[in-house]
């Protein structure tokens, strides 16, 4: 329990919840040892069957989501020490309590779709005179390299707005992250597409931007110039995300906000790579934030434990 303890302590728990942590896991394995299993050989139906149990007593939903958290980081501790391959609580969901907003999740496909539904003007457009046009390329040349950070590294606009030229490192063809008190650093790679598009971007596109900049920025992506010299503090700002989210939304009905882009490239990466591999790609502090998106990625598996053994 004190080695449980730490792996708590480890995830930021408070000690009021590890103690109720500690109680519930006890709970749940007194139960198991009246059933006759073992702790090692759990499945999901015996969870299932718990909370069902404790459903009975009269416990309420939200209690029961407490213990079933129990449950899930005391399986993710097992993971960790190699006791185990998989946690068999992490496809359970009750009804009927408050967890993270999800959104429907788009299809790889989707994802690439409003990549190539983003159109940059072309040379010939019927617009190239106009005195706004030049500025209006470049800003779209700008987004598009951005959209293409959204769908395949799945990044946070903040993360997006706070690069810097020094985190892109084209010659090994991957990308610097830094982090922050709600994400970790870490680096990605980039597709080959994407080296090209950012190889334009960054010597071209951006180089016209820094013309309009009283000293040369180090962020990598620049406001579009209104005309007047820019200071470098004013380096892309989020009402540019607002307005390419609009943009988006405008081409793909089912697209919400780019958050809606972010969760469905994790679940798309859940399908692929193992759970400590999509921590560290998505930037999560704690694993259990990746286990969120378990829910979105084995729904039909979920539907069918419900089927079997109804619990809320």
């Amino acid at each position: 329990m004190n080695t449980y303890k730490s792996y708590l302590q480890q995830q930021g728990k408070t000690k009021s919840t590890i103690k109720a942590y500690e109680y519930y896991l006890l709970n749940f394995i007194s139960w198991l040892d009246k059933e006759g299993v073992e702790t090692e050989n759990v499945t999901s139906k015996e969870i299932v069957s718990y909370l069902h149990y404790l459903q009975k007593k009269g416990l309420e939903n939200k209690t029961r989501s407490y213990q079933l958290g129990a449950i899930k980081h005391y399986y993710t501790w097992q993971i960790k020490l190699e006791n185990r391959g998989d946690n068999p609580a992490r496809q359970i969901v009750l009804k009927g309590t408050h967890t993270r907003k999800l959104y429907p999740i788009l299809s790889r496909v989707e994802l690439e779709e409003i990549y190539t539904a983003y159109e940059v003007p072309a040379e010939d457009d019927k617009r190239k005179n106009r005195n706004w046009f030049t500025k209006y390329v470049l800003t779209k040349k700008r987004n598009k390299v951005i959209v293409s950070l959204l769908i395949n590294q799945g990044l946070r606009t903040n993360e997006i707005q706070n690069l810097e030229v020094k985190d892109l490192q084209l010659r090994e063809g991957k990308l610097y992250i830094k982090g922050n008190r709600k994400s970790n650093e870490r680096e990605l790679e980039l597709k080959p597409n994407q080296i090209i598009d950012l190889m334009e971007y960054t010597l071209q596109v951006r180089n016209e931007f820094i013309k309009y900049y009283e000293t040369e920025p180090t962020k990598l992506f620049l406001s579009t110039p209104n005309g007047n010299k820019l200071k470098v503090e004013n380096e892309i700002s989020l009402d540019i995300f607002k307005g390419l989210s609009t943009q988006l939304k405008k081409q793909n009905k089912k697209l919400i906000n780019l958050n809606q882009i972010r969760a469905s490239v994790i679940v798309y990466w859940l399908k692929k790579y193992n759970l400590r591999e999509v921590q560290y790609m998505a930037g999560h502090r704690y694993v259990s934030s990746t286990e969120n998106y378990l829910h979105s990625s084995t729904e039909d598996l979920q539907k069918a434990i419900e089927e079997m053994h109804p619990i809320g």
